[in-house]
């Protein structure tokens, strides 16, 4: 039987399509963006403010459903893409749940 090794991470990488709240350590400031997916090991998601790699963020993830408790984690900035109209793509790794 041949296996499929072209997908080589450690957890399955999950696509949402739902807001956020972040907060870069050390500002105060809360700020909006769109989760594109998340893992059990990181996070990608878009935002109006570029962040550089290696600045350690907050992550709220609060669902719609309230019987479901929010998501908050720490993540490290390990890259941060131009997207077009005024938008990153960021993506981090989970250093904190």
């Amino acid at each position: 039987m041949a296996l499929d090794y072209s997908e080589k991470r450690n957890f399955f990488r999950m696509n949402l399509d739902c807001n956020m709240e972040y907060t870069v350590n050390g500002s105060g400031n809360k700020l909006c963006g769109l989760i594109k997916n998340l893992s059990g090991s990181g996070i990608s998601f878009f935002s109006e403010q570029a962040i550089t790699a290696g600045t350690e963020i907050q992550v709220s993830i609060k669902p719609e459903n309230p019987i479901t408790p929010a998501l908050d984690l720490t993540i490290e900035v390990i890259r941060c893409n131009d997207a077009g109209n005024k938008q990153y793509e960021i993506a981090g790794n989970i250093t904190r749940r």
